[in-house]
């Protein structure tokens, strides 16, 4: 059943990046679930083939896939898809993620009812790892600290006027740093627990290495733009305890490298400092993650 209010209100946008059977996958529960009607937008992130399947095939209302020739990271991507999305919500996807319930139309009537709300996150599962990788705290919608990248609702415009993601970060992290911005001008992230998204996190195209270099460094920066003065110094020794003390147990180097990469970058990037007050920031820990 479609819901003609709900295509008006919200967009769907994917990011790829030569992982087209994850996304066929994607596109086909999209379609199981009863979301086929929404406006698609999929941005190919310089994929080394052409899509390989007919998007007609599939009983989308519409669909659009645009493929860039060159790569610049899924974080541009994803604020390249807010600026051409016309919807109020930008309802997005990892390519190999997909919601598993319709309840999309109760999750936006929710999202209408926040005058401050600037993203929705939900419980994602991993059907093969058969775990959360974010799970609900209660049954009924509560307020975060953050969202989870492969499955969340933007309220678009405000996500656009906070700047977008910040595209030096380049990977990993992005969504907490966005999120602590919204916070400080009151704009809020809440967990709606009744729409479950599946993330298979296909570990095609993925680089560990990458993931734990920009985690680390990312983290840094993290600290230096936002923590408060007066505990920046314990935050940053604790995280680089933290991850000296991974990086020795699961004995991968690309953790210690991007704690060093991000102290090399702290003076470069300074003017992203957003440092909060010491009361916003116990306030922004006393809420759980996303």
């Amino acid at each position: 059943m479609t819901d003609p209010k709900l295509s008006e209100l919200v967009s769907i946008g994917i990011t790829t990046k030569n992982r087209w059977q994850d996304l066929e996958k994607t596109l086909t529960k999209i379609v199981e679930v009863g979301l086929g009607y929404l406006p698609i937008i999929i941005f190919d992130d310089g994929s080394d083939i052409s899509c390989p399947f007919d998007l007609n095939a599939f009983d989308l209302a519409k669909i659009e896939l645009k493929r860039f020739e060159h790569s610049q990271g899924l974080i541009v991507r994803r604020n390249q898809l807010a600026e051409v999305i016309k919807t109020k919500y930008y309802f997005s996807l990892d390519d190999d993620s997909y919601p598993v319930v319709n309840s999309l139309a109760a999750a936006v009537a929710f999202a209408n009812t926040k005058e401050d709300l600037f993203c929705l996150s939900f419980p994602i599962y991993n059907p093969v790892q058969n775990r959360h990788e974010n799970s609900s705290d209660s049954q009924q919608p509560y307020q975060v600290r953050s969202f989870v990248g492969c499955g969340h609702l933007l309220h678009r415009d405000r996500f656009l006027k906070l700047g977008g993601y910040r595209e030096e970060l380049v990977h990993q992290g992005e969504e907490m740093e966005v999120a602590a911005r919204a916070f400080q001008k009151n704009l809020y992230c809440y967990h709606f627990p009744d729409f479950l998204v599946h993330h298979t996190a296909s570990n095609e195209g993925r680089s560990w290495w990458r993931m734990d270099f920009y985690g680390s460094r990312n983290n840094v920066l993290w600290n230096d733009w936002f923590v408060p003065n007066n505990l920046k110094l314990i935050k940053q020794t604790r995280t680089l305890v933290s991850r000296l003390l991974l990086s020795l147990k699961v004995r991968r180097l690309g953790l210690i490298q991007g704690e060093i990469a991000g102290f090399r970058d702290i003076m470069r990037y300074q003017n992203n400092r957003h440092t909060m007050s010491f009361d916003i920031f116990n306030q922004w820990q006393d809420l759980p993650h996303n």
